[in-house]
């Protein structure tokens, strides 16, 4: 299934039975172990408060999932571009293709201390594939929604995803979830146009970050970066610092300008340097 808006760019692609049973049963454990091993910089109770309120407990599964889960990761890449392929978002979007971008974000996400999301934007990713764990008859409500960019009257499309499918959707759309009770558990993924966020982005990394990181690891170093060694990573993540300097940067890298509806992401802008 897919919808489209008023320019007829198709925004959201469901697919059924993206994911396997034991798949999804990976994630969980992998988020199980996360939490126990990581609890500081690997979960967030995150609540929404700039928008309508809401929220999820989130635990961060990027770097994780390639190295433990590759199958799933390269399932989530697949299905990704399945959906891309779908939507015709390279011929009429002149957007990169999932398996050209690097997953920003991966995340098991639960709504038990929860009870709705309020409407947001993954801002800066272009591609949000979104996997649902759970049975939509054990949870009331909790029906994914999106709001189309020029929609007449405002007007929000509703989905309650089946177990194991996929919303696979450009990510600067608003969306968000209504008000639900009972167990909902989903398995978010965002890619972007740079490489993977490097493990010391840990949680969900911000454009203006990764563009230091990048330029710093063009600048020092004379070999490809290793994202999964530590004497690669410590000096040139900006962990916290004042970068200001980049704000130009920050913007989004996503697919639509900050004014009007042009599409601004390439193939060219991409970020996979060879370091």
């Amino acid at each position: 299934d897919t919808l489209t808006d008023s320019q007829n760019r198709t925004i959201i692609v469901e697919i059924a039975n993206a994911i396997s049973p034991s798949q999804v049963e990976s994630v969980k454990q992998l988020a199980a172990c996360t939490r126990i091993y990581f609890p500081e910089s690997r979960f967030e109770h995150r609540g929404f408060e700039g928008s309508d309120g809401g929220g999820n407990d989130c635990t961060f599964l990027n770097i994780l999932l390639q190295i433990f889960l590759p199958d799933v990761f390269e399932n989530v890449v697949n299905i990704t571009e399945l959906a891309y392929k779908e939507a015709g978002w390279g011929k009429k979007l002149q957007l990169p293709p999932p398996n050209k971008c690097g997953l920003r974000t991966s995340e098991y996400l639960n709504y038990n201390e929860f009870k709705r999301l309020g409407v947001h934007l993954d801002s800066g990713s272009l591609f949000t594939a979104l996997f649902a764990l759970s049975d939509p008859k054990l949870y009331q409500g909790g029906e994914f929604y999106i709001l189309p960019r020029d929609e007449p009257d405002d007007r929000l499309y509703y989905f309650k995803p089946r177990q194991y499918s996929a919303l696979v959707f450009l990510s600067e759309t608003n969306h968000g979830v209504t008000d639900l009770e009972g167990p909902r558990e989903m398995f978010t993924n965002e890619f972007w146009v740079y490489d993977d966020a490097p493990w010391d982005a840990s949680r969900r990394a911000e454009n203006a970050h990764m563009d230091v990181f990048v330029q710093r690891a063009v600048e020092t170093l004379d070999h490809t970066v290793d994202y999964y060694k530590w004497e690669d990573l410590t000096d040139l993540w900006p962990y916290g610092e004042d970068i200001e300097d980049f704000d130009d940067h920050a913007s989004y890298h996503g697919f639509y300008e900050d004014e009007g509806d042009e599409l601004n992401a390439s193939e060219d802008e991409l970020y996979q340097h060879e370091l």
